[in-house]
């Protein structure tokens, strides 16, 4: 009998596995905010930068890991793919986040601000790619919604409390007991990543079939017969997609078009509400720091609580409905953003109370659309498997997969606040959210016509069970 690893069980279940990687995302998205409050005194006290220009250099610093993750995101997709298992680079990518950060906090010039944030990016990018990909190989077709509504939760949580745990410690505790408390989150987060041990669907689907009973020397000789007579074909139909580009197959698929698409738009509106309702508010309603502090509460909070709820809609519905229904209610809710301090308008004598409500329905309607890309590519690897087995090598595609969704995602937070300070600038915030409005409009017609966001792997048995 083979011995286990200690606590191999709760190590290896599905449960622990989830935790892990939840706390690897939530660390993720709490270290990539935390920068911005502490970012102005690394420039100016740390660095010697000048305070003139300390808004060009924090807009660059942020901007670069955007940059970094689009373009080391294909690269680490690749490459996770390729490792026979999804631990290593898991650690390896949490261990150059933690590198970037102890470069960051310890940075006394520019050189060493920049390079503290491109090795964060990078660690960040790969700790999102191998993780979704852990999580799928771990969760079944039917819980994949869910799974990854609870997870946003949690992405979202760090992201809110980031910026505001930062600036609080900063504040109270001093410079490096700041620092010192993220560094610790990242350690614990590759402690845990060494802790747990891998249980994928597949080995879990085999080790059943193993125990079948009812498979017998005669069964076993039938299937051998079987598979050699089906070999050749079957050994053509695996060997020819295989030449081709995993990219040229999973893009030629006009719903993950229509899904990286909605995903980018769903990020390009997310950052286009951090580049304009700060400026917005401070000039239409007299707001300052504080209100606009909790009307960005009052857009992300909806988020840790909704997305699960959403997530299992997913799972029932598909990702088309959800979606064609987030983007056109979205609509009218984003021209009321925008109508709202409008003079032409019968509520203008309200419009602080109209713009709040807009606000709140948009933070719980736009939970439709978490995780849109990602969900959608997923579906479309587990179909693509299902009918050509090997297809994507013998590790599978969902690191790749999920290095496009992420760049779909990235995509959008560098072009959004491009696009609408663009659109604010040249024809005011009005017209600007007029614009988004319509392009919901859109974006609900083609989430309609092509978007499915169901596998169909779903509920399936192991094809041996099936045949006993």
């Amino acid at each position: 009998m083979a011995n286990h690893p200690w606590g191999s069980t709760w190590r290896s279940s599905t449960a622990f596995i989830i935790v892990c990687i939840t706390t690897a995302l939530f660390a993720e998205s709490f270290l990539y905010g935390f920068i911005v409050p502490i970012l102005p005194f690394i420039l100016e006290d740390r660095s010697h930068v000048d305070p003139a220009d300390t808004q060009r250099l924090t807009y660059q610093v942020l901007t670069l890991y955007g940059g970094v993750a689009v373009v080391s995101g294909i690269v680490i997709g690749q490459l996770a793919d390729r490792a026979k298992s999804r631990k290593l680079p898991l650690i390896v990518g949490l261990g150059i986040a933690f590198v970037g950060t102890l470069v960051l906090a310890t940075a006394t010039g520019l050189p060493g601000v920049f390079v503290g944030r491109f090795l964060q990016a990078v660690g960040g990018t790969a700790a999102w790619i191998v993780g979704f990909a852990t999580l799928r190989d771990t969760i079944e077709a039917k819980d994949i919604g869910k799974t990854f509504g609870l997870v946003n939760s949690f992405v979202g949580a760090g992201a809110l409390s980031g910026p505001a745990v930062a600036g609080l410690l900063l504040q109270l505790a001093g410079y490096w007991v700041t620092w010192g408390t993220v560094l610790v989150v990242i350690m614990l987060d590759i402690v845990m990543r060494f802790v747990m041990i891998e249980n994928p669907r597949k080995k879990r689907d085999q080790q059943k079939q193993d125990q079948q009973p009812g498979v017998t020397e005669e069964t076993e000789e039938a299937t051998e017969n079987s598979a050699l007579l089906a070999g050749s074909s079957q050994q053509q139909q695996n060997s020819t997609p295989s030449v081709l580009s995993f990219y040229q197959i999973i893009l030629s698929q006009p719903r993950v078009i229509v899904g990286l698409l909605s995903y980018t738009t769903y990020s390009s509106l997310a950052a286009s509400y951090n580049t304009t309702i700060p400026i917005h508010v401070r000039a239409s309603f007299g707001w300052e720091s504080l209100q606009t502090g909790l009307i960005f509460a009052a857009l992300q909070a909806p988020n840790m609580l909704l997305s699960p709820l959403c997530g299992w809609l997913r799972d029932r519905m598909g990702t088309r409905l959800p979606t064609a229904v987030g983007f056109i209610l979205l609509s009218p809710l984003l021209w009321l953003l925008g109508a709202a301090d409008q003079t032409q308008f019968p509520w203008a004598a309200h419009a602080q109370v109209v713009y709040i409500v807009a606000i709140v329905i948009i933070g719980c309607v736009q939970n439709l659309l978490t995780s849109v890309g990602t969900i959608e590519i997923t579906c479309a690897v587990d179909d693509l498997e299902s009918k050509t087995p090997g297809i994507f090598g013998p590790n599978g595609g969902y690191s790749r997969a999920y290095s496009l969704s992420n760049v779909s995602f990235t995509m959008g937070f560098l072009l959004g606040p491009l696009l609408s300070g663009s659109l604010v600038d040249a024809f005011g915030y009005y017209t600007m959210n007029s614009v988004l409005a319509s392009v919901c409009v859109v974006l609900s017609l083609l989430a309609l016509t092509f978007l499915h966001g169901k596998s169909s792997v779903r509920g399936q048995q192991p094809q041996q069970n099936e045949s006993a």
